[in-house]
């Protein structure tokens, strides 16, 4: 009886750690998929605080807060291409570099202040705070210091 009790005893850990192994596996796979996910909304809302303040019109502002990190690393974004109708987030996350672009629509863009240095947003410089002011011309796009 004690036999079959300690058999069945290490044939249940065996399993349970077989299972443990597997389920662990599957998630440490998946860790890389979902850091990039939140990248990328990152760089959506990016795009979307732009489009808002261009859709808003003549005298429309918005004070757009972003996150400074990305699960505790810095990330920048490229305003270089703007007038050609997108923009790119750069990330050296821990599983890989990751780039994306983002359509933003066509319309003159102008990026003032010392903070966002050659037209390039590093979000761990300055305030993690963009000031969008559209004049019904341009967007006026201003990193606070």
């Amino acid at each position: 009886m004690a036999t079959e009790f300690l058999l069945y005893t290490a044939v249940f850990m065996f399993i349970t750690i077989a299972a443990f192994v597997v389920v662990n596996q599957l998630l440490s796979t998946e860790i890389p998929l979902q850091q990039n996910i939140v990248a990328k909304e990152t760089g959506e809302s990016f795009a979307n605080a732009m489009t808002l303040s261009v859709k808003g019109g003549t005298g429309f502002s918005y004070n757009y807060t972003f996150p400074r990190t990305i699960f505790g690393l810095p990330y920048q974004v490229y305003f270089t291409n703007l007038s050609d109708g997108f923009m790119v987030l750069e990330w050296e996350g821990s599983y890989g570099d990751f780039s994306y672009s983002y359509v933003v629509p066509a319309y003159k863009y102008e990026i003032q202040g010392g903070c966002i240095s050659g037209d390039v947003l590093n979000s761990t410089s300055c305030s993690n705070m963009l000031m969008l002011n559209n004049d019904g011309e341009n967007l006026t796009i201003t990193q606070q210091p």
